[in-house]
């Protein structure tokens, strides 16, 4: 039993490290594209993308890793994803979907998502990335801090209902930005008019 935990360690520790020096490399082919900072989409199957906070390289070279900036980062990316979907370069009838843990039930719905449970093949593939994320986590709020399993949700929505809250993003990243003085991110850009918005419905 303790061989098995010790090679399970190990696998993990290869697995996350592995990870971990890709990331320029995907970021550098286009795998991984990046919305802002701590955001970007994967492609998974066609026209399905999934969204992700972020890997432990992005994390490390913030200057200042704290959930007010993450959360910046992550209604930027969302507004620039949004964007994407109104000039046409992602498809609206794209499937966006993700694990969740960091956002509460009311922000979720503020953003149109969906949420489920996930399954167990998504539970699996939740645990190996579990205690890096504790770790990040306990980083960020500068003290020992462990994702709540309760928290974990799959969130998704499509590109055309995700435009529709193109300023819902714009405004919750304003909010923070005068809240917490974090700069502007964000530039204005022309709302959606009505028939933009009709032809990806």
């Amino acid at each position: 039993m303790v061989s098995y935990a010790i090679h399970f360690l190990i696998f993990l520790f290869v697995y996350r490290f592995v990870r971990y020096i890709t990331t320029p490399f995907l970021k550098r082919v286009g795998y991984y594209k990046y919305y802002s900072p701590m955001f970007f989409t994967v492609p998974l199957f066609y026209r399905v993308l999934e969204i992700h906070i972020g890997t432990s390289w992005d994390f490390f070279k913030l200057k200042s890793a704290n959930p007010k900036t993450i959360f910046s980062y992550l209604v930027e990316g969302l507004y620039k994803l949004a964007e994407d979907v109104e000039n046409k370069k992602v498809n609206p009838d794209t499937k966006i979907r993700g694990f969740i843990y960091y956002l509460n039930e009311s922000s979720v719905k503020k953003f149109g998502f969906k949420t489920r449970k996930p399954n167990f093949f998504e539970w699996i593939l939740f645990s190996l990335n579990y205690l890096e994320l504790c770790i990040l986590q306990s980083i960020s709020y500068k003290r020992i801090s462990l994702v709540k399993l309760d928290n974990i949700q799959i969130i998704t929505i499509y590109g055309k209902e995700l435009l529709k809250y193109k300023t819902v993003f714009k405004d919750a990243h304003d909010n923070f930005q005068r809240r917490y003085a974090i700069k502007p991110i964000i530039t204005t850009s022309p709302a959606p008019n009505k028939k933009q918005l009709r032809e990806v419905a």
